[in-house]
């Protein structure tokens, strides 16, 4: 705050407004999934120097975590400097309380008009009329035609128009179009410092799409931006390989293509994006592609959307461009990359997700504000990965990879992001600059395994080819935070931060499973096992329940919801009954050991009043949040409202490592800073009250962080 008054009192002196003088400038990096304890362990052992030096010279402390300590949930928290009850975001998922149903957690999808939705053929058949007519008049008058037979003439060519046009448009535009709605709520740090004149950039941060225009600002989303599929990120295996499954019953979407032979010209097709503009119509648009093995099976030659490329075994291809026609006029523009992974004995083709090409962007969507910055960093930097998910984890998880093509990948995103950032460290038109990396929370996910031997996946060979990328993973991050510190503005503030540690996943928790063993749920027959694909495509979830016998059931990473009267569509627990309920599930998890260790996987249970504070939608947030023991996670088909045959379960799946479900104090985040502040350990909620008192800016409500900066500074 004093550097903020003092620009001030100069400012005044010399007769300047505070907009003109020199503010100060802060870089901000957020590097997803960065473990406290593996920091320090590893600045201890002298393999991260600058981190080393940034707390030398500055601060280092854990950074402490949301309840529940999720990427969405506490990256929103960072953002807005508001707690989870009031930010709105709790989990990936969030369900509706009267279908019991689950939808992506951050992210609406909606319908608008295109254009006059069903009145446009009408609108544009009557414009054309007129157009038309007015034209044809106005010519004859200029040859002197008499004018009754001007409009006559006028009068038919424009009705032929106009029927032409009518028919043109009912065929060819839509009556709606795609809508996302970002469900976060309140205002960001980038937001309220953008009306106060402060010129900030926000790259990748999670929970930004669609992207809100601010003042003075620049932005391009992450988390939550999808690939043209609509997904997450939705990978492609073509593969000859007869009867191919993926691993784990392909929970995570992948789009398994079968080819009908392994030599000579091979025909088959890119499943693209669900035809939601024009329903009735094949339900996706598809694009042929051919593929020519070579007869000596050294390369493989691909013609696809205009596209001819030849790839050999283990080669990557430069970004490939798709257009998707809806129809003549509607198209869609992706980018994507193939990896041939094999052509001896069996064709086996990787193609990443396919994602929004920022050069060609549809009108109805966005992935910048302004809109033309996508294409100009395009320009700029070269094509990116757009798609909030950018690093591939699914192909790995469901076996249509290996850990080497997955690394590849990692250090592939990593460089374009790296590319980017360093360029828009060198610009001047900034006063903060906010830079997402997602790389340290990934690779973790997929190679904890690797540096755990207690996990059932271990091995002593994948430990010593694949047990050090992790520890790599941090050194990069250490790397580009010395470029930072290198490249920055002289003067400028550095802040470092993550949004949760690290655990190994050991075990999954089936909670629905064990509120069905201890009689708070009741099924009707055996539940469903669900998927993300699921998911997107809207399906039944929480099948076969006796909700006329149920009084709690658990839904999304680590949530329990009480099935309450007069709130859940089918709710028995009457209200005077609730507190003994939650009280009774609570002890019940609390006290539950897991039978094969003796361990408890439930380090506590949290009411909705501990996690949320005084401020929450009791219709909105869960009623209880279980939050377990390092080692355990809550089971994967219980995220998705699915059963598990055991309450605990092996997790024998490549996603080795978690967060999502474990108690915070256990993972937390880090937190390093050249801004003097406060000796506590820092929360989520801080940066934003932080920032806004170094550029003297107040906050527009009461918010649920602190100013970390010290008195004085």
């Amino acid at each position: 705050m004093k550097r903020s008054l003092m620009i001030l009192a100069l400012c005044t002196a010399f007769g300047l407004s505070a907009q003109a003088a020199e503010r100060p400038k802060v870089v901000i990096l957020g590097f997803d999934g960065v473990d406290a304890n593996l920091t320090q362990k590893w600045m201890d052992e002298g393999q991260l120097p600058n981190l080393s030096r940034l707390a030398q010279e500055g601060s280092f402390s854990p950074m402490r975590v949301t309840i529940p300590s999720q990427t969405p949930v506490s990256w929103s928290t960072f953002s807005t400097g508001l707690s989870p009850g009031r930010h709105t975001i709790i989990d990936f998922l969030r369900r509706d309380p009267k279908t019991y149903q689950p939808s992506f957690g951050f992210v609406r999808e909606d319908e608008a008009p295109f254009l006059w939705g069903d009145k446009t053929p009408f609108i544009v058949g009557f414009a054309g009329l007129v157009v038309v007519a007015l034209l044809v008049l106005l010519l004859l008058k200029l040859f002197r035609v008499r004018t009754g037979r001007a409009g006559l003439v006028g009068l038919v060519l424009g009705l032929a128009a106009a029927v032409g046009l009518y028919v043109a448009a009912d065929r060819l535009l839509p009556k709606t179009r795609p809508l996302a709605v970002n469900l976060q709520q309140g205002d960001t740090f980038w937001k309220v410092l953008g009306d106060a004149g402060v010129r900030v950039k926000v790259v990748r941060m999670p929970v930004t799409f669609p992207p809100k225009a601010y003042p003075h600002g620049h932005l391009m989303s992450g988390m939550g931006t999808p690939d043209l599929s609509g997904r997450i990120g939705k990978p492609f295996y073509f593969t000859s390989e007869l009867f191919f499954t993926p691993k784990n019953g392909g929970d995570f979407s992948i789009e398994v293509v079968e080819l009908f032979d392994n030599r000579g010209k091979i025909t088959t097709e890119i499943k693209g994006p669900p035809n939601k503009l024009f329903p009735g119509g094949n339900p996706y648009i598809t694009l042929p592609m051919t593929l020519d093995v070579a007869e000596d099976r050294s390369h493989l030659d691909i013609d696809v959307s205009g596209n001819q490329l030849s790839l050999e075994p283990g080669q990557w291809s430069d970004w490939v461009r798709f257009t998707f026609p809806f129809n003549d006029v509607i198209k869609l523009h992706g980018i994507g990359r193939f990896r041939l992974m094999s052509l001896d004995p069996e064709v086996r083709l990787y193609l990443s997700p396919i994602q929004f090409d920022p050069t060609e962007l549809p009108p109805i969507i966005d992935i910048t504000t302004p809109s033309e910055w996508a294409p100009n960093l395009a320009d700029r930097f070269g094509l990116f990965k757009t798609i909030g998910w950018s690093i591939d984890t699914w192909s790995l998880t469901d076996g249509t990879i290996d850990e080497g093509v997955f690394m590849e990948d990692v250090k592939y995103t990593t460089q374009l992001d790296e590319n980017i950032f360093y360029g828009l460290l060198e610009d001047d038109d900034w006063d903060v600059l906010m830079y997402y990396f997602e790389f340290t929370d990934r690779v973790q996910h997929m190679m904890y395994r690797f540096i755990d031997p207690e996990h059932p996946l271990y091995t002593e060979d994948g430990a010593a080819k694949w047990g050090d990328t992790i520890r790599q993973a941090y050194v990069d991050m250490d790397r580009i935070v010395g470029e930072a510190m290198k490249r920055k503005p002289q003067g400028s503030d550095l802040v470092v931060a993550s949004d949760h540690g690290f655990a190994s996943f050991r075990y999954g928790v089936n909670y629905n499973t064990w509120l069905v063993k201890n009689g708070f749920m009741t099924l009707e027959g055996q539940g469903d096992r669900k998927s993300l694909e699921d998911l997107f495509d809207h399906g039944e979830f929480l099948t076969n329940v006796d909700w006329a016998h149920t009084k709690a059931y658990a839904l999304g990473l680590g949530q329990i919801y009480i099935n309450l009267a007069g709130r859940e569509g089918q709710g028995v627990v009457q209200p005077e009954e609730y507190d003994q309920v939650v009280a009774d599930i609570k002890h019940g998890l609390e006290s539950y050991v897991d039978p094969s260790n003796g361990e408890h996987p439930v380090a506590y249970v949290f009411t909705r009043d501990e996690a949320y504070g005084d401020t929450y939608d009791p219709n909105h947030v869960p009623d209880m949040v279980p939050a377990n023991n390092v080692g355990y996670r809550v089971g994967w088909q219980d995220s998705l409202g699915g059963f598990g045959q055991d309450v605990i379960e092996p997790n024998t799946r490549i996603w080795s490592g978690d967060h999502c479900s474990v108690y915070p104090p256990l993972v937390p985040g880090i937190f390093f800073s050249t801004l003097k502040i406060e000796h506590r350990m820092p929360y989520m909620a801080d940066v934003m009250p932080t920032l806004l008192a170094l550029y003297g800016v107040e906050p527009p409500v009461r918010l649920d962080g602190e100013s970390l900066l010290a008195p004085g500074s």
